[in-house]
């Protein structure tokens, strides 16, 4: 009886642990590449040299491939969330691929919305 109350109750917190992760989770409009184009002030192609963490962002140091908009250097550091529930992106160490990022506070900054829209398929 106490074993099946025990259980019960751990299934409940389960349940309850789930809806918080929902209801939690990134929300990105939907937009184009040209969109989030749009709205950032740097978008490269780069190579992800290292992502290091510090408290609640991580910090990817890029290596610019292509310059697409506007003016960065030849390594640029793009900081982003760590939490996915804040829409922090997952940069991959020695991944090539177009970013997207804004200018603010004198850091470059991202996140997934920008991210899934910019290295979205073309619109034909």
């Amino acid at each position: 009886m106490i074993r099946s109350a025990v259980i019960a109750t751990g299934g409940a917190f389960l349940s309850l642990l789930a809806l918080t992760e929902q209801a939690s989770a990134c929300s990105c409009a939907k937009q184009t590449r040209e969109q989030a184009a749009a709205q950032a002030s740097i978008v490269i192609t780069g190579r992800v040299l290292n992502v290091r963490r510090d408290g609640a962002n991580i910090y990817a140091r890029i290596e610019t491939v292509q310059m697409l908009k506007g003016s960065a250097p030849p390594v640029v550091e793009v900081m982003t969330p760590v939490s996915a529930a804040a829409c922090g992106y997952n940069f991959e160490r020695g991944k090539t691929l177009a970013i997207a990022a804004q200018l603010a506070e004198q850091q470059f900054r991202t996140n997934t919305c920008l991210m899934n829209a910019i290295n979205s398929p073309a619109h034909k």
